[in-house]
This record gives C-alpha cells, sequence and structure tokens, in this order.
C-alpha cells in the first residue's frame, strides 16, 4: 500500500511553496488524466496506467516532486474501479516512482536520478510501443518436435496462486544463504516420490537439485570421477551428455547399443572405463528398454571394477503399457549407480530444474564441490514445485498427460498409414517421440537429414536420428515427438510430411 514518507523541516516562503505546488498540481494532474485505456487489451487495466505514468515521468511530461491526483479522482475520470487506480499507484511506489506523503497525497519521487530521464530522451525518436516495452516473439511449437510440451494441459493457475503464495511472505531461509544441494522441502518431496514411482528408497538428504543435465553430468564428473577418466555413452545417444562429459574433462568411449540397448558384454571388451552413462528405462534416443539381466550385469560389472553408473531417468513417468521395470538404482546394493532426473518432460522445458540421487559415501564429495562451486538451479520456483508435489498435484498431472499422449501416440500410429512406402514406425510403448524409419525406396533417394529439410519446407519438424551419432550413423531413421500436438494437427503434419516426401 502507498506508506507516507518523512520530510525534513526547512524554513520557506509560504507563498512562494503555495504556489509552486498549485503548478505542480495542474500539472500533474493533466498529464495523469490524459492517459489512454484500451479495454479490449489482454494487459490489465492497472498495468496500464503504471505504464503510461511511468513513462510520462521518464521522459519528463512530470516533473520529479509533482502532485498526483488522488487514487479517487484518478478512478473517476478514467472510468476505473479505485482498486484499480490504487494497485498502479502502489506498484509505482514499489519501484520508486512515486511516494506517499501523510495528508498531503501521491508525488512524484523528487530523487529520479538524471541517468534514467536521459535514457528515456534518448528513446523517443522510437515508436510508442517500443519505447517501454519489447513486444515477445513466440515460435509456437509444430509437428513433430521432440522437446515440445503442450502448455494448454499444465495447471498454470494452480502453479501462479502457489508461487504468489510462497513469495508473498517468504520464510526467512528462502532469502537467505540456503543449502547447495537445493531447498530441503523439495529434495524431501522428491525421495517420497521415486520411492512411490520408481521402487527407490533415498533420503532427502541423497538429492541434490540441478539446472538440467548438462548442470548434473558437470556435477558428477567433478564428484565421482578424476580428470582423464574413460566412461562408456551410448552409441547413438544424448549429446549435451555427450558433450557433458567432454567438457568436463572425461573421454568418452561409445558404445553402440542394440536392440536390447547398452550392451555390457561389448563394452566391456573394449577399453577399460570408469564409468558408463546409460539410460535403461527408455533408451535415447531408440526408445529401447534395457532388460534386467543386462542391468544385472552392469551393476555387477561397477561393484567388480569401481565404477559408477550414471542413470539417466528422463522420461520414466510415461509408459503406456505395462509395468516399467525398477530403476537401475533400486536393484543396486553396492553404492555405484549416481541416478539423473528431470522435470522439463513432465512440466516445461524452460522450467530448467533436475535432480541427482547420490550414493550415502559420495555426499561428502558432492557437498565439497558445490561448496566451493556455488548452486546453479534457481532457488525461486523450488519451494513451489516442493508444495505442487507434497500436496498431489504433481502426480495427478503425469496421470492426467498420460492417458493423453496415449492417445496422441495411438492417433499418430494410425495415421502413419498415410506414409506406408516411406516410413515406418517402431513399436514403443513409452516414452514422448517415437523413430521411424525410413522406407528402402525412399533411403536409397536421400538421407534422414535430406528428409528432414524436405519436412521443414512442409511446416514440419523431424530429427534425424544421425545427429543423435558420435561417429558414423549405421541406421538411417527420424524422431518424431507426439506428446505436445493435438490428434487433429498431428493428422494435418502427416498429410503434409507425406506429399512433401512423395516421389516426383
Amino acid at each position: 500500500m502507498i506508506r507516507p514518507v518523512a520530510r525534513a523541516k526547512a524554513k520557506v516562503n509560504k507563498t512562494s511553496a503555495t504556489s509552486k505546488a498549485k503548478v505542480k498540481v495542474r500539472t500533474a494532474d493533466a498529464a495523469a488524466l490524459a492517459l489512454g485505456l484500451e479495454r479490449s487489451s489482454t494487459e490489465s487495466l492497472h498495468v496500464q496506467i503504471g505504464r503510461q505514468l511511468r513513462h510520462m515521468i521518464l521522459s519528463g511530461r512530470v516533473a520529479p516532486g509533482a502532485r498526483l491526483p488522488s487514487t479517487r479522482v484518478l478512478a473517476s475520470e478514467l472510468g476505473v474501479s479505485r482498486a484499480t487506480s490504487v494497485l498502479a499507484y502502489d506498484q509505482l511506489v514499489s519501484e520508486g516512482y512515486l511516494e506517499g506523503r501523510q495528508g498531503s497525497g501521491v508525488f512524484v519521487a523528487p530523487s529520479l536520478g538524471e541517468r534514467s530521464l536521459q535514457a528515456a530522451a534518448t528513446s523517443r525518436s522510437a515508436t510508442r510501443s517500443s519505447a517501454w516495452r519489447i513486444e515477445p516473439k513466440p515460435v509456437p511449437a509444430r509437428p513433430f518436435q521432440i522437446t515440445a510440451t503442450d502448455p494448454t494441459l499444465f495447471p498454470f493457475r494452480h502453479w501462479a496462486r502457489l508461487l504468489h503464495r510462497i513469495w508473498r511472505n517468504p520464510r526467512p531461509e528462502l532469502v537467505a544463504k540456503i543449502d547447495p544441494f537445493g531447498w530441503p522441502d523439495l529434495r524431501a518431496a522428491i525421495a517420497h516420490h521415486l520411492g512411490e514411482w520408481r521402487g527407490m528408497a533415498c533420503r532427502g538428504e541423497q538429492i541434490i537439485i540441478t539446472s538440467g543435465a548438462a548442470d548434473a553430468v558437470q556435477l558428477i564428473a567433478r564428484s565421482a570421477f578424476a580428470a582423464g577418466d574413460s566412461v562408456y555413452v551410448e552409441e547413438p545417444g544424448f549429446p549435451t551428455l555427450l558433450h557433458g562429459v567432454r567438457s568436463a574433462g572425461l573421454t568418452a568411449c561409445p558404445v553402440p547399443v542394440d536392440a536390447d540397448g547398452f550392451d555390457p558384454e561389448r563394452a566391456f571388451a573394449r577399453r577399460a572405463a570408469r564409468g558408463a552413462i546409460v539410460t535403461p528405462s527408455r533408451q535415447f534416443p531408440l526408445g529401447v528398454t534395457l532388460p534386467l539381466r543386462r542391468r544385472l550385469q552392469l551393476l555387477e560389472w561397477a561393484t567388480s571394477v569401481g565404477a559408477y553408473l550414471i542413470e539417466d531417468d528422463f522420461d520414466s513417468e510415461y509408459r503406456y503399457e505395462g509395468s516399467p521395470l525398477p530403476a537401475l538404482m533400486s536393484l543396486d546394493r553396492g553404492g555405484r549407480t549416481i541416478y539423473m532426473g528431470s522435470f522439463s518432460k513432465v512440466l516445461w522445458p524452460t522450467l530448467r530444474l533436475g535432480f541427482i540421487v547420490a550414493p550415502e559415501h559420495l555426499i561428502g564429495a558432492f557437498r565439497r564441490h558445490l561448496t566451493l562451486r556455488g548452486p546453479i538451479a534457481s532457488v525461486v520456483a523450488q519451494p513451489v514445485l516442493a508444495e505442487f508435489m507434497s500436496e498431489g498435484a504433481y502426480a495427478t498431472h503425469i496421470r492426467r498427460t498420460r492417458r493423453i499422449y496415449a492417445r496422441r501416440l495411438a492417433a499418430l500410429r494410425d495415421q502413419s498409414d498415410r506414409l506406408r512406402g516411406l516410413l515406418e514406425l517402431s513399436p514403443t510403448a513409452s516414452g514422448m517421440h517415437v523413430i521411424a524409419d525410413l522406407g528402402s525406396k525412399l533411403a536409397q533417394r536421400m538421407s534422414d537429414r535430406d528428409v528432414a529439410k524436405l519436412a521443414d519446407r512442409a511446416d514440419v519438424t523431424v530429427l534425424p536420428l544421425a545427429d543423435y551419432y558420435a561417429g558414423r550413423p549405421n541406421r538411417c531413421a527420424l524422431l518424431l515427438g507426439f506428446a505436445a500436438f493435438s490428434e487433429q494437427a498431428s493428422e494435418a503434419a502427416v498429410q503434409r510430411l507425406a506429399v512433401a516426401l512423395a516421389p516426383r
């Protein structure tokens, strides 16, 4: 709310001061009451008022120290509620543009720096709208982007209420120096979720909040490995993981993936390594699941040589048929598995939050490194996500989107008949994308990268599998994301894709 500020007492000429005040009142009133409101705009009325007053102050149309009309007068003249004018004034008071004086009214702050006024003056040649804001240019997702999520499915209103409640009057420890491992309530909520959904018996103390996969790989490399150590990686695999391994000073040893995923025997026959990064629940990008036999082989190897397995469990929540296999870490009795998880697939990519589950004996190493480096993940969203998870909204969102994604996957399978002879979709019962192999005749005419270029011209996004190989590709296929797109959007995209790939 608008609060009065103390005024220094000074001896002034009463008549002169009164005369000057009257001039300021008239000038500020005229400027403030000349505001123009767009009732049809998506921008709320109090934001429009605040924005225009801010520009008037910065441009010099309203002088420092000038008195503004009361909230009641402003509301009457503009035809808005008094609450709207109060909100506008309160925002400008909080930003330092206005100040309230007990018994006198609301005034433009007299101490605005000249630099801000000069900066505003230099931009007067710009268009009226661009003088004070940058218009966003959102790029809508188009079929079949694999990184896209459907924003219409997320309960943003609920999220906003939690955000407002938590940060309107934050707990003292939220605005202090928090644990470098992250917000304790979120870590506890993640541990509980993993116990229920992945069968993992872990404690909140083992959870480390990260800003995503790249941050997680860097942390693991610095805390569990030494510079120059060799690490097995899947081929093809996630480029971010490969880049993270190499940038951390480790040597990446690609191991070809077969129909059952990562092959331990093939890996062990090659150069000895100190670790392996695997995606056992759903190999990325091929989508195959690592069978139990190979999981046990990996664990036996890691225990016998003192290696670490980094389990990237990026979208295990989305399984549409059958029961998911347990997480690799839940089978580990020797503390050789480091688990990586992400919220990007379930929520939205720009949230930039993920986590690590560290074995008990590595907690000290992670803490020493993070104490020196400091955390990267922002704390702003962490308490909100903790509340979202603890009240069950996160699990509810997963269940709801899983049903919708299953329908969208089924629809894409049905629509793929239009692509017969051109693309063949591989069977999948999980995840958020499918693999489509090029038909033999199409593969004779072009590569998967060529197909991706043709699809782009048809306003369809497909990613070539070749981009996920560290070496020479041995399979010609495409990645098609289906989760973010309605059945109608998917059907239209399939039609455009079929036309674009048809032989001329």
